[in-house]
């Protein structure tokens, strides 16, 4: 029996990415000014979450077309 995935709407992924990007530049922005490795931690994370995003945004598309 196949199974059927059912794939997120590409207007999820770029809200997603958008968010991420958002978040991080504010984790970095605090990274910068509060000189905390924490925040840099969770600024690269962030960063990798929304390029991830991106990516699949971008391999929804090319499925959807």
């Amino acid at each position: 029996m196949v199974e059927q995935q059912n794939s997120a709407s590409p207007r999820f992924y770029k809200n997603a990415a958008i968010l991420f990007f958002l978040i991080g530049a504010i984790l970095l922005w605090a990274a910068i000014t509060q000189h905390d490795w924490v925040y840099w931690a969770f600024a690269a994370i962030t960063i990798l979450n929304a390029l991830m995003s991106v990516l699949k945004l971008k391999q929804v598309r090319e499925t959807k077309s």
